[in-house]
């Protein structure tokens, strides 16, 4: 497996797409359709995971649904930021283009295995919900090798926004401090910003108010 991040949209957000030898894996495709695409070395998209339905995470799902019918796994809570403007875009007014149909196949729940690839290459990323940005928000977490897809739920130095529709602040702090429990190694590779580790963000497991 290959991880790599690509920055897209006005947001500067970051998808990461998980190649394999047969297949690519992106997680919150953002923006920019075509510049993912030539990032999955000609491999067909056989699975999105989105950490939550902002559109920022969102905006080239249904370009990839379009080419590829993939899996498109979030958790239930947030399904309805898929195609309401003013849950999906809360700091800006989506561009007509964005407004179609997105839907989910498959809605994870905190705790449940998520089995990407096979064989060898196979890829475990456990779901940890993290309510507070989003109802839905989660992180997908690979113990083996120890990394944290965080969404916008914990940036280096930093928490996800909370003053969108739906967010709340006393969620996100318990969801930080869900996070403090795993391992101090853990690499944290979050939605925007830079990569960081857990033992990096140590007030995260803090009672701050």
């Amino acid at each position: 497996m290959n991880l790599r991040r690509v920055l897209v949209g006005d947001f500067v957000t970051n998808c990461y797409i998980l190649t394999f030898s047969d297949r690519a894996v992106l997680i919150d495709p953002g923006d920019a359709f075509e510049k993912l695409e030539r990032f999955c070395n000609g491999l067909p998209v056989t699975d999105i995971l989105l950490t939550h339905g902002h559109l920022d995470h969102t905006a080239a799902l249904g370009d990839f649904c379009d080419r590829y019918s993939p899996r498109v796994w979030m958790h239930k809570q947030d399904e309805d930021y898929l195609n309401d403007d003013i849950l999906r875009a809360p700091a800006s007014y989506p561009d007509p283009a964005w407004r179609r149909d997105l839907f989910a196949t498959d809605f994870v729940n905190d705790g449940e295995e998520i089995l990407l690839g096979q064989g060898e290459e196979a890829l475990k990323l456990q779901v940890i919900h993290t309510p507070g940005h989003t109802p839905g928000s989660v992180c997908y977490y690979d113990e083996g090798n120890g990394f944290l897809f965080s969404g916008d739920t914990l940036f280096k130095g930093a928490e996800g926004r909370t003053d969108f529709p739906r967010s709340d602040w006393t969620d996100i702090k318990r969801s930080l401090k869900k996070l403090s429990l795993l391992p101090a190694r853990t690499a944290v590779y979050p939605g925007h910003g830079f990569q960081t580790t857990i033992g990096g963000e140590p007030w995260i497991g803090e009672d701050w108010n």
